[in-house]
C-alpha cells in the first residue's frame, strides 16, 4: 500500500510538471521523489494522535505544492535583468538585458521575429519560443514551442566523430578572427540555424527557418529553408498539427571529403549567411554565404558560379519553391532588409577587413572573391583582387576595415526614435557594438558606435518601437530611450532655436527653460524682451499652463511675440515632462 502510494504521489508530481512545460531540474526530481517516499508512510508511523497525523499530511500536502510550483520559482531565479543607460547623440537609451531567459542552446546562433502581438525567438539548435512584454508589468514572459525545426546536428555529429555543442577548446576560431591550422576536422558547433522570418497575411502565418541540413550517405551538406505554415492562434497555442516542409534547398551538395572539399577547414558554417527577407507576398529572398569555396581554399569559386547556389542571393516562391538567382559575388551576407522605399539592404563579412554595406539590384554582380577591401589572413592583399574589378563589379555603399563581423541590420521605421527614422541599425558580432548609419542619397554620411558588450546575432524592431537584440552570449536586449529622453529630443528639435534648457548657458532670443515648471510668468531678470501681454499675463507656469499654451501660443496669451502655431498632443506631453525634470 505504501508503495502505491508514493508510486501515487510522485506520479501527481511529475504530471504536474509535464501540465506546467516545465523544465525541472533533477535535483527537484529526485528530492520530491525522497520527501513521498518518507512523507506517505509517516502518517501510519507518527502514531495514532490526529495533531501528529495532521502535521504529516500538511508535510505532505506541502511537497507536492512545492514539486509543482519550484521549477518555476527556479526559472524565475535563474532569469537575470540588468539596466544601464547609455548616451548616444540624440538619445540616452535604455539598455535591459536578461539573462538566463531561455534554455541554454546546445550551439550558438539563431534570430528573432514578430509575430502578432509577440515574437519569436529560434535558438542555435532549433527550439522556438514566443516572448513578449506584458502591458502592465512589463515584464518578460516566454513560452516554449513544441515545433522543433528540422536541423539534424546529431547525424553531423555522428559524422563528425564529435558532440554536437560548442566546444571547450581555446584553439576553435570565432567569426570575424583568424583561422588557424586545425586540421580537416568537422566543427559541429557551426553545424546550426541561421535566421528566422514570419510571414503574415490576416491570420495566416509563415514561419521561415534557414539551416545546413547533412546527407548521410552522400557526406555532404546543402542549406535549406525550412517553412512552417498554420493560423497564428494554432502557432502561438503551440497546438499540435503543423508540420515543417522543405521549402528550398541548395545545389550541388558540398562534400567534406575528396577532392572537391574546402581544403584546411572542411566545413566553415557561418560563412552559411542564411538571412531571408520578403520581396513580396510570394517571393522570399535568401542570402547564401559560399562556404569558403572561394577559389583560395577550393579549386572553384562558387561565388562567381552561376550554377550553382553558393555566395547568392536567391529569390524564391514560396507557392512552388521555383528559385533563381536574385544577384551573385557574395562572400558571406550576414544581414538582410528591404526598406518602405523597397530599398534592399545587406551585410557581408569580408576577410581580414573588408566587411561590407551593400544595396542590392537584381541581376547584378558583388565581385566575391575578385574584389575585396579586405586582405587574406596574415597577409597585406587578397590574391584574387583583380585590376579593373571596380569597373566590373558593384562596389559597396561603405566598408569597414578592420572587420567588424557584421551581423544582421534593420532601417528604423517606428515612432519610438523619430531622430533615427531612416537610419540603419547594423549589429556587429566581433566589436559587441550597435552601428547606426545615417544614409544621405545612397551614402553613408556618418556611423555612430553604440557598444552593447556582446556579440549581436540579430536584431529587431519591437512592436513598440523599442529595438530587440538577440546576442551571442544568449541574452534578450531590449533598447529604448530613457524616460523622457523623447522630450528631451523634441525639445531640442522644436524649442532649442529659441531657447534653452540649462541655466550655465543663459537667454537666446526666447527666455531659458530651466526651471520653468513652478515659475512666475515673464519673472526672469536678466531677460528684457518679453512682450507686454506675456507680462500682463501674470501668474505661475504649471503643466496644464503650458499645454494651454503650447497648443496655441497666440490663443493663450493674445500678443504674444512667440511666433509658433503649436505643437501637436503627444510631443506636447513629451516636452512638458522634459520641462519639469530642468529643477
Amino acid at each position: 500500500m505504501i508503495v502505491v502510494s508514493t508510486v501515487a504521489i510522485f506520479g501527481v508530481v511529475f504530471l504536474g510538471f509535464i501540465v506546467t512545460k516545465s523544465n525541472f531540474p533533477r535535483t527537484i526530481t529526485v528530492a520530491t521523489f525522497l520527501s513521498a517516499v518518507v512523507l506517505v508512510p509517516a502518517p501510519y508511523l507518527v502514531g495514532t494522535s490526529l495533531l501528529h497525523r495532521a502535521i504529516a499530511l500538511g508535510a505532505l500536502l506541502a511537497t507536492i505544492v512545492v514539486g509543482l510550483v519550484a521549477p518555476s520559482l527556479t526559472a524565475q531565479v535563474s532569469l537575470r535583468q540588468t539596466a544601464a543607460v547609455i548616451r548616444t547623440e540624440y538619445y540616452n537609451l535604455n539598455v535591459e538585458t536578461y539573462s538566463g531567459v531561455f534554455p541554454k542552446s546546445v550551439v550558438r546562433g539563431g534570430g528573432l521575429a514578430r509575430i502578432g502581438d509577440r515574437y519569436l525567438q529560434l535558438s542555435g539548435d532549433g527550439h522556438l519560443y514566443v516572448f513578449g512584454w506584458e502591458a502592465e508589468t512589463d515584464r518578460l514572459k516566454i513560452i516554449p514551442l513544441p515545433y522543433r525545426v528540422p536541423i539534424n546536428g546529431d547525424e553531423f555529429a555522428a559524422a563528425a566523430g564529435r558532440p554536437w555543442a560548442a566546444p571547450r577548446d581555446e584553439w576553435l576560431p570565432q567569426e570575424g578572427q583568424r583561422v588557424e591550422a586545425a586540421g580537416e576536422v568537422l566543427n559541429t558547433e557551426w553545424f546550426r540555424t541561421y535566421a528566422l522570418l514570419v510571414q503574415e497575411t490576416g491570420p495566416d502565418v509563415r514561419v521561415f527557418v534557414s539551416h545546413p541540413y547533412w546527407k548521410a550517405a552522400q557526406q555532404c551538406w546543402v542549406e535549406r529553408v525550412s517553412m512552417l505554415h498554420s493560423d497564428r492562434t494554432t502557432i502561438l497555442r503551440g497546438a499540435a498539427g503543423p508540420e515543417w516542409k522543405m521549402l528550398y534547398e541548395t545545389t550541388p551538395c558540398l562534400p567534406v571529403r575528396g577532392e572537391g572539399r574546402r581544403h584546411g577547414i572542411a566545413f566553415v558554417g557561418y560563412f552559411g549567411g542564411g538571412r531571408m527577407a520578403l520581396l513580396d507576398t510570394q517571393t522570399l529572398l535568401l542570402a547564401v554565404g559560399d562556404f569558403g569555396f572561394d577559389g583560395v581554399a577550393s579549386v572553384e569559386a562558387q561565388a562567381q558560379n552561376s550554377a550553382t547556389s553558393y555566395g547568392k542571393t536567391i529569390a524564391i516562391n514560396i507557392a512552388d519553391g521555383r528559385a533563381a538567382v536574385f544577384t551573385l559575388g557574395h562572400r558571406n551576407p550576414e544581414g538582410l532588409f528591404v526598406d518602405r522605399s523597397g530599398t534592399i539592404w545587406s551585410t557581408e563579412h569580408g576577410p581580414q577587413g573588408g566587411d561590407e554595406l551593400n544595396r542590392l539590384e537584381r541581376g547584378k554582380n558583388y565581385g566575391w572573391p575578385y574584389t575585396t577591401d579586405g586582405t587574406d589572413y596574415g597577409s597585406f592583399s587578397w590574391p584574387l583582387n583583380k585590376p579593373d574589378a571596380q569597373q566590373r563589379y558593384q562596389t559597396p555603399v561603405f566598408a569597414w576595415v578592420p572587420s567588424i563581423a557584421t551581423s544582421n541590420l534593420l532601417a528604423v521605421e517606428g515612432g519610438l526614435f523619430p531622430q533615427w527614422r531612416g537610419d540603419l541599425l547594423i549589429g556587429s558580432l566581433k566589436a559587441g557594438t550597435l552601428f547606426r548609419a545615417r544614409v544621405r542619397d545612397g551614402h553613408v554620411a556618418y556611423l555612430e558606435s553604440i557598444v552593447i558588450g556582446s556579440g549581436i546575432r540579430d536584431l529587431i524592431e519591437g512592436h513598440d518601437g523599442r529595438v530587440i537584440l538577440w546576442t551571442d552570449a544568449a541574452t534578450l536586449v531590449s533598447v529604448r530611450p530613457k524616460e523622457g529622453s523623447i522630450g528631451e529630443t523634441l525639445f531640442a528639435e522644436k524649442c532649442s532655436g529659441c531657447h534653452q534648457s540649462a541655466p550655465i548657458s543663459g537667454n537666446r532670443i526666447g527666455p531659458n527653460l530651466f526651471g520653468v515648471v513652478g515659475r512666475r510668468v515673464a519673472s526672469i531678470r536678466n531677460y528684457p524682451d518679453y512682450s507686454p501681454a506675456l507680462r500682463q499675463l501674470g501668474g505661475v507656469w504649471t503643466d496644464a499652463r503650458l499645454d494651454e499654451f503650447l497648443k496655441r501660443p497666440r490663443e493663450a496669451c493674445p500678443g504674444t511675440s512667440m511666433d509658433y502655431t503649436g505643437v501637436n498632443d503627444a510631443e506636447r506631453a513629451a516636452i512638458i515632462g522634459y520641462l519639469g525634470t530642468l529643477q
